[in-house]
């Protein structure tokens, strides 16, 4: 009787190691998606430039994102984003064109939806000779600026 309630335990013990063992596998988490933005050295108004931001996960370029959308604002000035969809250009590189008209302190902030993941990376940069003043106004206005990117989206959800 002893061996049977040893056996029976026994099993028990091993059926419930092989469901958990299946549970581990159901949820393993991917590997992050990240989004380094690069950007030109030196940046002057009225000159064309390229913004990119290269997509990755682990040592994988992403080539089939769902959505880049680079967004940007002149924090000197204060005021609205500007949105513009990237174009994939290469290997896991997403870019856009933009001639800056003024000089000032910017933030580029990248909106990258990739294999069920969303990630928005900012980079604030100087284009041209940037004032004492421009740098105090922007310091002011990079604490109220706020995405615009997902006004007009249901909470939760993303298109």
């Amino acid at each position: 009787m002893k061996q049977i309630k040893y056996v029976m335990a026994l099993a028990a013990f091993m059926f419930l190691g092989a469901c958990a063992a299946e549970n581990t596998q159901d949820t393993e988490v991917p590997e992050i998606i990240e989004a380094d933005i690069q950007l030109p050295e030196e940046i002057n108004p009225g000159e064309a430039y390229q913004l990119q931001v290269a997509v990755s996960q682990g040592d994988e370029a992403v080539t089939d994102a769902n959505e880049v959308v680079f967004e940007l604002w002149n924090d000197s000035k204060g005021g609205d984003s500007i949105q513009v969809e990237a174009s994939h250009t290469e290997e896991g590189i997403y870019e856009m064109n933009h001639t800056f008209d003024e000089s000032g302190v910017y933030t580029l902030q990248t909106h990258v939806t990739a294999r069920s993941l969303h990630i928005m990376p900012k980079r604030q940069f100087h284009v041209g000779e940037v004032t004492e003043e421009q740098v105090k106004k922007a310091e002011e206005n990079a604490g109220n600026q706020q995405s615009g990117h997902m006004d007009g989206h249901e909470a939760g959800g993303h298109h």
